[in-house]
């Protein structure tokens, strides 16, 4: 992957492992990822032992975004503002603070007015 950097939602990276055809544009995107979308998609219960291996090596292509206690605080203020479950909090803080889009086919990030939101079509 090489081009705009982004940070990608866990459910980004749910499509890309499924080659949804909607994620195709977003090939040339350099993808970043929080420390809670890696939870998220190798806490899934039932995962089985090559989808772990297969997750890794698709995190392996991507760069993870260094957690900090200013990301911690953007989150506090988007979880009292917008009423977001925690994980979606850090994500949205996360490419916030690191002022970059993130990639989402969830419409609820867009009542983020600040956040730049490459949303994926389905």
């Amino acid at each position: 992957m090489s081009g705009n950097r982004s940070l990608a939602d866990t459910n980004a990276f749910i499509y890309l492992l499924r080659k949804h055809p909607a994620v195709k544009p977003l090939i040339d995107t350099v993808w970043g990822y929080s420390f809670i979308t890696k939870i998220e998609l190798l806490g899934k219960p039932g995962i089985t032992q090559k989808e772990i291996e297969t997750v890794k090596q698709m995190l392996d292509t991507c760069f993870i975004v260094p957690h900090s206690d200013a990301i911690n605080e953007l989150a506090i203020e988007l979880k009292q503002d917008y009423h977001l479950k925690i994980p979606d909090a850090i994500i949205a803080a996360t490419a916030l603070y690191s002022d970059i889009p993130l990639i989402t086919a969830d419409k609820d990030f867009t009542k983020i007015k600040e956040l730049d939101i490459i949303l994926i079509e389905l």
